[in-house]
């Protein structure tokens, strides 16, 4: 017996230090992409210096091939990255293990699953240290921690075949009936479920898959406490650890709800096509445009709160689609009582987006309700501009109809009527043909993007003079022109031109032309890219559906070149 357990206890020793080695590596990694961010922030001005050109060369060629689309995964440096982390939790998962008996590589399956449990929630968390760090807030990181919620479900399932194996081969069968031995099994069946819970409800009924989660969350952190109970065996210090990180976000996050839920009401109003526009009394600390945060109104679901992007700070304005559950409640409510004030709070704000005045040029990139993200940041360059600066901002957004543009009609008013709006170029894309009993619109040959940008950004009573086209009403409450709409497909020889008006700017003759057709995404963008001198500084965000946020991807990648200008890339959307 004393052999027995000075052996199990250098084993002890072998998975404490092998699992000290894999947390001492994920560091190593996360202060990796730390260091690469300040140092491209560090060198972001000094990119043609020839002290740091080396290093700009190696960073364009690296970033080149690493933001590009890759079958299965967000990017190129996505793949690269869950390689890397696969491959060690391969090599800790054998590393110094006596394999001649199964009870050992059990065990060290066990001690890797607790590991990546940890991992699992550090990278869950709304409040990581890694948006304050680096790039990467926690959206971004939300496919990684799928990959590590995959990878600890395998490990929980290969802890718990091999030991029932092993004590089944061994004439042990009554170990099974041992209560740390039942939690176990209930903590593998609850791993279980929460990643058939994240692969199957989550797309289909988020707020239903969300409160699963979090309650299958509650019994593995139980289970794995009741599972290894002393603090000896130290796998009790990751349960504590894995607890309390997570309280404590909680708790952030539930102080910044009460805090900023005093005095705090929103006024609510629907728009055409299942939109419903959130204007709130207070604004919420460190907002800004592009950013987003969780929202919270009782009177629609009092125990939930629900992520919307930031339009407008002054005062904090959010624009929601409707899908299901709390905004198709929201929406209704909206409808049956317009202008309703009700209680309300948020936290936040979230995001990591560069700050776009810190580039000469701004190309953003909107596909439907992808426009609140770009068009509050367009919107906010354009407040923080002067007449003298030099910036330019390129905003490109397509939508299916008419009325989800009349969703942000005061903001697109705002830009055109400006001091800085030349300084904007707006390329407004419907790809469904709206037809009506009013005269026929007239099909002009397809413009190329740089005809496009300065149609857009000319004034409308210029163009007015050139094309006969009716005036569209585009006020928030309805669309005047009664219509069918039939889709329009690639590659038609003509784009239609309308101009919508804004009756709050009809005395100033000012219109919004819109292109009918699919924009030229691609050509868009290189051109944007190509107009930029070499010594400038170039920012591509895009929001939208995920092809067209692949398009822009593979297209602002292809456009990094080693003597060309600086080029960043934002793409907005959750998953990493």
């Amino acid at each position: 017996m004393p052999s027995n357990q000075s052996w199990m206890a250098a084993r002890l020793k072998v998975n404490g230090d092998v699992m000290t080695y894999y947390a001492i590596s994920l560091v190593a990694l996360m202060v990796l992409f730390i260091v690469g961010h300040w140092a491209r922030y560090v060198t972001r001005n000094t990119s043609q210096s020839v002290l740091y050109r080396p290093i700009t060369a190696a960073s364009r060629v690296f970033r080149r091939v690493s933001l590009r689309k890759a079958p299965g995964f967000t990017s190129v440096g996505h793949s690269w990255l869950v390689v890397v982390y696969v491959a060690l939790n391969a090599l800790f998962s054998f590393y110094r293990v006596d394999c001649s008996k199964l009870g050992n590589l059990a065990a060290r399956f066990g001690w890797m699953a607790t590991g990546n449990m940890v991992f699992v929630v550090f990278l869950a968390l709304k409040n990581t240290p890694l948006a304050l760090l680096s790039a990467y807030s926690y959206e971004r990181l939300n496919s990684l921690h799928q990959i590590v919620g995959y990878t600890t479900l395998l490990q929980t399932a290969l802890h718990g075949v091999l030991y029932t194996y092993s004590f089944m081969t061994s004439g042990k069968t009554y170990l099974l009936q041992e209560d740390v031995v039942t939690a176990g099994i209930v903590l593998g069946f609850a791993t279980l479920f929460t990643v058939l819970a994240g692969m199957t409800l989550r797309r289909l009924n988020y707020e239903l898959f969300y409160i699963i989660h979090l309650a299958l969350f509650v019994v593995i952190v139980v289970t794995l406490g009741l599972h290894r109970p002393t603090f000896e065996d130290k796998a009790l210090i990751a349960t504590v650890l894995m607890a309390a990180i997570w309280f404590f976000d909680r708790l952030i996050r539930v102080a910044r709800l009460a805090y900023n839920s005093i005095n705090n009401e929103a006024t609510i109003f629907p728009l055409p096509n299942g939109g419903t526009r959130i204007v709130m009394k207070k604004s919420i600390a460190r907002a800004r445009p592009g950013k987003h945060c969780y929202v919270w109104m009782p009177q629609i679901r009092a125990f939930e709160t629900h992520p919307f992007t930031i339009v407008a700070t002054e005062p904090l304005e959010l624009v929601v689609n409707t899908y299901s559950g709390f905004t198709r409640d929201l929406h209704r409510h909206a409808s049956n009582n317009p202008g309703a004030s009700l209680k309300v709070s948020a936290e936040g704000p979230y995001g990591t987006n560069p700050d776009p005045m810190d580039y000469d040029k701004v190309v953003l990139v909107a596909g439907g309700a992808g426009a609140t993200f770009a068009i509050g940041l367009a919107v906010d360059m354009l407040r923080r501009m002067t007449l003298d600066s030099n910036k330019r901002i390129e905003l490109i957004w397509s939508a299916r109809g008419r009325d989800n543009m009349t969703w942000f009609t005061r903001h697109l008013n705002d830009m055109i009527t400006h001091e800085c709006a030349p300084k904007i170029a707006l390329k407004l894309h419907l790809t469904r043909v709206e037809t009506s009993s009013t005269p026929s619109i007239p099909t002009l040959p397809r413009l190329s993007s740089q005809a496009s940008t300065a149609a857009t950004s000319a004034p409308g009573s210029i163009l007015e003079k050139t094309l006969e086209s009716p005036v569209l009403s585009a006020q928030t409450s309805s669309v005047a022109l009664d219509k069918t709409a039939l889709d329009v497909e690639k590659g038609k020889e003509g784009e239609r031109v309308e101009y919508i008006e804004d009756a709050s700017l009809a005395t100033k003759g000012f219109t919004l032309p819109v292109l009918y057709g699919r924009p030229n995404i691609e050509a868009s963008v290189r051109e944007a890219i190509a107009s930029v001198a070499k010594d400038k500084r170039v920012f591509v965000a895009v929001c939208g559906p995920t092809g067209l946020v692949d398009t822009v991807r593979n297209t602002t990648a292809s456009c990094i070149s080693v003597d060309g200008p600086s080029v960043e890339l934002h793409c907005e959307q959750f998953g990493w």
